[in-house]
């Protein structure tokens, strides 16, 4: 029988130490800093790290767990009474107990996507690399679900991270206990370079423990069904794909409109549809990668003009994952069902500069809008469109059932446009 762990059992322990330690840490300063206008921005970064360490941690730990079933652990130090025998089982297999427990119910909260008195979008993006699935399709539930199930699973979260911090401190004593006081080499099981006369003196056999074998079997098939429950859901999960393309758009906002006018050329290069606003204190700046648009001018009477544009929501991005990933999402742009926002001009009027006002109506989610004026400036056998439009989300229905208060993510949005375009 080893006297020490061996190197894998030994790497999984600090591995998971570490994480555990920099989780409740985390943790702690997460629940203070998410209120917090000033943090709150680092805060929703940091809830991201946290997410992503705790689903490490829940790895590591099925890992330890599945090799300790087919390592036996080194043997008890000679001299140990049996109730310290029992209590370091005990403590043993409780410490398992909360290293799966813990990062499962966490995740079974976000899961939920729910927070306080109502819902929220965020997605789980493990270390930016990938996007998480949530568990049993809870954020896809009624209301009521979603907030008893997130009420629950955040109790018992929190519940296990206290029983963590207390059974960290009574580990941390009872080893220093055997290295300082005992002297029986406990602590040098996991620590190789301590030396090696102080490792443990092994006085009997010890016979294996069925019960315990059993119960970290039934642990680790547990937890192995619920990963590959949410990873299968994720993964058969149809797609829906976007009915339709920018160029059907626009050549349906064309016909309704009855121009017979040639159509001038967009140039791709020079041109951009931007939007910006702010998230949790935070400026953000994104645009769209694909849009089209049809310019039909008439530079004799530029009042008989018509133009028009589509823009395929799905390519809207700001480089933040966590934006990028809730974007698509329903409640957002909608992009299962609503995968294009459309503008049609309305009215295009001579101001005194030698520009025009353009007037028209953005539709988005199925929802139109009245929009200010851009401004369109034609210069011989080029002309621009420039302009930066202000609209509330509530307009659209953008964002409203999680944040209608503007609290987290900017009421106000930005759409900014330069188009530049040339005949044909």
């Amino acid at each position: 029988m080893a006297q020490r762990y061996n190197r894998v059992a030994i790497a999984l322990h600090w591995l998971i130490a570490a994480g555990l330690l920099a989780n409740l840490g985390l943790g702690l300063w997460m629940s203070w800093a998410i209120d917090s206008p000033t943090a709150q921005a680092r805060a929703v970064s940091v809830f991201q790290i946290h997410k992503s360490l705790g689903l490490a941690v829940l790895v590591l730990s099925l890992l330890r767990l599945a090799w300790r079933l087919l390592h036996p652990q080194p043997l008890y130090p000679a001299g140990m009474k049996q109730w310290e025998k029992f209590l370091a089982s005990a403590t043993h297999w409780l410490f398992y107990v909360l290293m799966i427990g813990l990062p499962l119910s966490g995740w079974l909260y976000v899961s939920a996507q729910w927070r306080g008195d109502g819902p929220f979008t965020i997605p789980t993006l493990w270390f930016g690399l990938f996007e998480v699935p949530h568990l049993f399709g809870l954020n896809d539930a009624d209301r009521a679900l979603r907030a008893q199930a997130a009420a629950t699973a955040f109790s018992v979260h929190g519940a296990m991270a206290l029983a963590l911090i207390i059974l960290l401190v009574l580990h941390v004593a009872a080893a220093l206990k055997h290295h300082f006081i005992d002297r029986d080499g406990v602590l040098a099981r996991m620590l190789p370079w301590l030396a090696a006369e102080q490792a443990v003196a092994a006085s009997e056999e010890r016979r294996p423990q069925r019960h315990n074998y059993v119960a970290a079997f039934l642990v680790l098939l547990i937890s192995v069904i619920l990963i590959g429950y949410a990873v299968t859901a994720r993964l058969v999960q149809p797609e829906v794909a976007a009915p339709g393309t920018t160029t059907g758009q626009l050549q349906e906002l064309v016909a309704t409109s009855g121009t017979a006018l040639p159509a001038w050329r967009v140039d791709g290069a020079e041109s951009h549809i931007q939007f910006a606003g702010v998230h949790a204190g935070r400026p953000f700046t994104g645009r769209f990668d694909e849009w089209q648009a049809a310019i039909h001018i008439d530079t004799r009477a530029p009042s008989r003009s018509f133009i028009a544009a589509a823009v395929a929501t799905a390519s809207a991005a700001d480089g933040i994952p966590m934006h990028d990933r809730s974007l698509p999402q329903a409640e957002w742009f909608d992009v299962a069902r609503h995968p294009h926002a459309t503008y049609r001009s309305t009215a295009i009027e001579a101001r005194g500069d030698g520009s025009y006002a353009l007037s028209g109506i953005l539709t988005i989610k199925g929802n139109s809008l009245e929009l200010a004026p851009l401004t369109l400036r034609i210069n011989g056998d080029s002309l621009s469109i420039s302009g930066t439009l202000a609209i509330d989300r509530a307009d659209v229905a953008m964002g409203m059932e999680s944040d209608p208060n503007g609290q987290h993510v900017s009421r106000t949005v930005e759409i900014q446009v330069e188009i530049i375009a040339v005949v044909p």
